[in-house]
Order: C-alpha cells, then sequence, then structure tokens
C-alpha cells in the first residue's frame, strides 16, 4: 500500500517537494488512508450480509420444517381484491390442492357446513375491530378431507395494517393449524367426566370429595345428598367436621390416621350427624389422590345402623346363650357337623374351649335309640314344620346318659333347602329328681298320714274317758303333738327332723324356762320323730301332772348321744325338784302303753324308767338304723 501511495505522490510531482507542496502530500496521504478503511469496511460488510442472508434462508427453512410437523401454516390478507395467501402445505391442511384458497370466501366455504357461520362471525368481528384494538381473534372449525375424514383446525390472527384516517384495515396475518388430536383428547375428557358423573351419581352409597389439606367438602353425589339432606350446593360449603359426630378437624384426621389400611386408605367406622340432628353409624373408607397441585380425599360413606344394631342384638343374643344353662347346638345340614355350641353344652361333653365346634358330631352326642328318633323323626318334621318338641338323652364326658327335652328347629336357605339345624336342650335330672322326690314325699306323706290317723285313733280308744272336759284336752294335747312333729317334717320335705327342734318344740308348751338339753345335731328319720314326739308329749304331760313341772321349782333335763359302737340312740329324760317320788306307780297308765306301743313296737327300741326320790328318770334307747336318717 505504501509503495502504490509513492507511485501516486510522484505521479503528482510531490517527491521531493517542500513547504506547501509537503502539506498537500500529507493531505492527499490521509485521503488515501480514509478511502483504503472505507473499502475494508465495506469488504467486511458485504461478507456479513452474505452471511446473514445464509442464516435466515436456513431460519426459513427449519420454520417450514416446524410447520410442517407441527401441521401448522401462516396465512397473511390483502383487503384489495380480497387477496390470501400463505406458507406451503396451507390448502393440505384444508385438504384441498395449492391455490385453491385465495380468497376468504374459499377458506370458508372449504370448512364443514356446520362451523361456516361460525367462522363468517369470527371474521366479521375481526374486520371489524377499532383501530386502537390489537387482540388476536380465533376460530375452531372442522374440515372434511377427500377420504371422508373429519378434521379440527384453528385459525387465529389479527389485522396488522390500517388505512391512516379511517382505520380501515388494509392487511392482516395470522396461522392455521391443527388440532384434531386436542379435541379428540377433549372429546374423550369430556366422555371420561360424563361416564364418572354417572357412575359418581349412581353409587348406592354416599361419596364425598374432599380437600385433603382444610377437610372442606368439594363435591358429593346423589346418594350423599339423598342420605343426610343437604342439597350438593349446601354441602359445597359445608365442612366434614360439620357432619362427623366428632365434630373437630384435628380429631378426625387421629383417627383416620390410626385406621391405615395401606399409605393413603383409611378405613374406620363413624358417626355422622344428618341435616335432620339423627346420628347415623357409617363405615368410612378414604382414598387419598392428588389432582393437579391439589390433595384431595374421596371418602366412601357406607350406612351400618342397622348393621350394629343387628350385632348388638346378636352381641347380646350371644350372651344369653353362653349364660344360659340350657344346652345349645347348631349343626351344617349337609354334614352333621356342629357349626356352634354354647358354654353348657361344651362343659356337658367336657370340650375345652380352644376345641373347634366342627370336630363334634352332633347325633353321636346322644344314645343310639335318641339319635334314631332325631334322624328319623326330629329333622324331617323340623324340616317340614320348623320346628319339632321332645324328649331325649345327651351323653355327658363322665359317661352319664342326662335326660333332656329337645326343641330342633331347622333353618332354610334362598334355595328351600335345609342350611342348619339348632337344638335347644334343657337338662331334666334335677325335675326327673323332683318328680321321683314328689312321688316318694307323696308316698311318705300317706303313709306318715296312715300312721298319724292309726295313732290318733289309738289316742282316742285308749284315753281314758272318765269325763268328756279331761278326755278333749289329753286327745287334744296328742294330736297337737302329732302335728308339730309333723310341721317339722314337712320342712324337713318328710326326709327328717332335727333332735334338737323336735325336743324343743314338743317342750315349749310345758317348760317355760325350765329345760336344759344338750346333744350332738341329729336328725331323725320320719318315723321315728312321730314316735319321739309322742313319747316327749307323754313324758311332759305326766311330769306336769305329777313330776318335776308340777311345782315351780321343777327343773327337766333332756340329753341325747350316740352309742356308735352298739348301733344305738340314747336319750334321757331327767326330773329334779318336784315332789318327793315314793316309787313306781302302782298301775300302768295310758302314757305307759304309748311309750311301749311307739318306741318299742315301731321302732323296736326299750323304754327304761327309774323312779328316783328327786325325780323321774327315763332312758330311751333306739337302733340307729331305725332312729336317724342316713348320715344323720
Amino acid at each position: 500500500m505504501v509503495g502504490r501511495l509513492c507511485n501516486a505522490m510522484g505521479d503528482l510531482g510531490l517527491v521531493g517537494a517542500t513547504g506547501d507542496d509537503e502539506a498537500a502530500a500529507a493531505r492527499v496521504r490521509r485521503d488515501l488512508a480514509a478511502a483504503e478503511a472505507a473499502n475494508e469496511a465495506l469488504r467486511r460488510a458485504n461478507a456479513e450480509l452474505a452471511l446473514s442472508r445464509a442464516a435466515l434462508a436456513a431460519r426459513e427453512q427449519q420454520l417450514r420444517l416446524a410447520l410442517d410437523a407441527a401441521r401448522m401454516a401462516t396465512w397473511e390478507w390483502q383487503a384489495e381484491g380480497d387477496r390470501l395467501t400463505g406458507s406451503a402445505g396451507r390448502e393440505a391442511l384444508y385438504g384441498r390442492p395449492p391455490g385453491s384458497l385465495g380468497t376468504l370466501a374459499a377458506v370458508v366455504a372449504a370448512a364443514h357446513p356446520a362451523d361456516q357461520a361460525a367462522m363468517t362471525r369470527a371474521i366479521r368481528r375481526a374486520i371489524g375491530r377499532g383501530p386502537e384494538e390489537a387482540a388476536f381473534d380465533a376460530v375452531e372449525f372442522r374440515v372434511v378431507g377427500a377420504d371422508g375424514a373429519v378434521r379440527w383446525l384453528r385459525s387465529q390472527g389479527r389485522v396488522t395494517e390500517r388505512e391512516p384516517g379511517t382505520g380501515r384495515p388494509l392487511r392482516a396475518a395470522g396461522i392455521t393449524f391443527d388440532v384434531t388430536e386436542r379435541k379428540r383428547a377433549e372429546q374423550a375428557l369430556r366422555e371420561a367426566e360424563a361416564r364418572y358423573r354417572v357412575l359418581f351419581d349412581s353409587a348406592p352409597f354416599g361419596v364425598i370429595v374432599l380437600d385433603a389439606a382444610t377437610l372442606n367438602i368439594l363435591d358429593v353425589n346423589t346418594a350423599a345428598s339423598e342420605e343426610f339432606g343437604y342439597t350438593p350446593e349446601e354441602f359445597t360449603r359445608l365442612n366434614i367436621a360439620d357432619v362427623d359426630a366428632l365434630g373437630d378437624v384435628d380429631a378426625i384426621r387421629r383417627r383416620a390416621r390410626a385406621h391405615a389400611i395401606r399409605p393413603g386408605t383409611q378405613e374406620f367406622e363413624a358417626q355422622h350427624r344428618l341435616r335432620s340432628g339423627l346420628l347415623r353409624d357409617v363405615l368410612v373408607r378414604v382414598q387419598g389422590i392428588r389432582l393437579g397441585e391439589r390433595e384431595v380425599a374421596y371418602r366412601a360413606h357406607f350406612d351400618i345402623t342397622g348393621r350394629k344394631a343387628i350385632e348388638a342384638n346378636l352381641a347380646r343374643l350371644a350372651a344369653i346363650l353362653e349364660a344360659t344353662p340350657d344346652l345349645v347346638a347348631i349343626s351344617d345340614a349337609r354334614t352333621g357337623r356342629a357349626v356352634y355350641l354354647n358354654t353348657a353344652y361344651r362343659r356337658l361333653l367336657g370340650l375345652g374351649e380352644n376345641t373347634p365346634p366342627e370336630a363334634v358330631q352332633l347325633l353321636a352326642c346322644h344314645p343310639p335309640a335318641v339319635a334314631q328318633t332325631l334322624l328319623e323323626e326330629a329333622m324331617p318334621v323340623a324340616a317340614r314344620d320348623g320346628s319339632w318338641v321332645g324328649e331325649g338323652l345327651v351323653m355327658a364326658a363322665d359317661g352319664r346318659d342326662v335326660p333332656v327335652s329337645l326343641v330342633v328347629l331347622a333353618h332354610h336357605g334362598p334355595g328351600g333347602e335345609v342350611e342348619n339345624y339348632s337344638a335347644i336342650m334343657r337338662d331334666l335330672s334335677e325335675l326327673k329328681r323332683a318328680e321321683e322326690e314328689r312321688t316318694l314325699l307323696a308316698r311318705e306323706l300317706d303313709h306318715r298320714a296312715k300312721n298319724a290317723l292309726a295313732v290318733v285313733q289309738a289316742a282316742l280308744r285308749l284315753t281314758p274317758k272318765t269325763d268328756v272336759v279331761s278326755f278333749a284336752q289329753a286327745v287334744e294335747g296328742r294330736v297337737m303333738a302329732l302335728a308339730r312333729a309333723h310341721t317339722l317334717l314337712a320342712r324337713g320335705r318328710w326326709t327328717g327332723a332335727s333332735l334338737a327342734a323336735l325336743v324343743a318344740a314338743e317342750m315349749a308348751p310345758f317348760a317355760h324356762g325350765r329345760l336344759r338339753t344338750g346333744g350332738p345335731e341329729l336328725r331323725l328319720a320320719p318315723t321315728a320323730a312321730q314316735a319321739v314326739s309322742m313319747a316327749l308329749h307323754e313324758l311332759a304331760t305326766n311330769a306336769t301332772k305329777y313330776g318335776a313341772l308340777s311345782v315351780p321349782d321343777g327343773q327337766l333335763g333332756i340329753g341325747w348321744w350316740q352309742e356308735v359302737a352298739a348301733g344305738t340312740l340314747h336319750l334321757r329324760w331327767s326330773e329334779t325338784g318336784g315332789p318327793l317320788v315314793a316309787g313306781p306307780p302302782t298301775q300302768r297308765g295310758f302314757g305307759s302303753r304309748v311309750l311301749e306301743a311307739t318306741l318299742r313296737d315301731q321302732l323296736g327300741g326299750t323304754v327304761e324308767r327309774h323312779w328316783h326320790q328327786e325325780g323321774l328318770v327315763c332312758d330311751i334307747i333306739l337302733p340307729l338304723e331305725r332312729a336317724l336318717t342316713r348320715g344323720g
């Protein structure tokens, strides 16, 4: 470059010049340097422009590829001549050949007939906007391809140029793109929502949707609305604490966490309050899910008020069945094996608490004859009439045959077949023993009554008839003695009477605090009780007339003991403090004959009387086997 500059200076005749010539040369050199710099800048600008054009072409190519991939096209509209142009492939979106959609009218005509009116309104709305409005307008419409397939397009744009002064639209631009897949997804979503709503509202149980964070109610189905008495709109203004009997959000959360059956799911029982204020028992199953940014909980509510009442009744019935002394069993009609045995039946059969009822074949728990009756009579009758009543025997664990009353019931299934038999049995052992005792008692009573009548008859016959008053008193006293013995025996159900009680009862009308008694607790047999009562009465009557009880200071002692080795019962009567006794009476009276008839003749005993000066001592000796009850 310097060479070119020197040559230029030589050509101008400036080489070797001085003064003004040198100044001129300097100016030329500066101008030449500036020109060279300008040329260099121009070359760089040309190079950058070439690169920019290449980049723009690449971007345009990328845009075309992106538009094609997205099934999207650009369009431009000129008001003058209603000219519509656009990117390549625009007509293909409509299923039309290239160049066939050059006007707005052609585009509208390419749409589905049902959507053309909406397109026309959208175009008019966009063109009619004021100059100050820069909003986009959009319309979605269907097109039908040559193959008959229906597709959805969306076209949106805005006015880009207006006539100065009037604001009349001159140009507009926008894009058109395929939204078929989105429309299909939206349609599928709408159908899914419709199906969900149908299922949601047709569920036979209440469903409440909650905001998991607040427990506010977001939605309910028809069943919940009907059960609780709130409209869906009223429900969405409530919190679950408004209907849950706990009434506290924190308490409700704690209960749910305590009954988690797996992550995100809880199941528990609760009480819910209806709009009327009535409380109902419900089984609640909660499932938590995430919808977008919100955690929600679906709560299914099953009204179990009736079930809870049935369970309570069953619990009470089970408690009754377990507490009753009756034997209760339920068997499978097909196998004959037990499906339930109550405590009383288990105890009778000697079964442990852990023995399953299925291990017991119920017919085998009865003697063969009874089992045959049950199989051939009781069960067929129960199947036909519902029940059978009778008696039978059950074999106890200790080998005893226990008499029972039997009620057999048949329980039919939905198809009418017998599914189960139940048997209610009452142990009749005590009743049978009581009947036997009543029979024996009646016989004993009949025997004792006859004996008593015989004694009365003897008293009437043998009592001295010196005068009517004495006769009546004597007979009355002896009958009363028998009556007192009868009373004691009746209290003991004619099994015997206490000797001490008998002595006290017979001496009560005579001794008046002057009696001393002593001896072990013994029970006299009924026959011995009557005989001893008559003997005591006769001795007391004699003591009242002639002995110790005839004077105020007289005393009476009665004692008794057993001689086990000799097998005898001894009863001693001793009087003291009465009139002096000169010796035995000179003649045998009625009292002596009674003592001998009752004690000797009836019981095989002996009577020994000792007439001491201070008073009578009478020893009565009776054989134990006839005098006392067994174990007496």
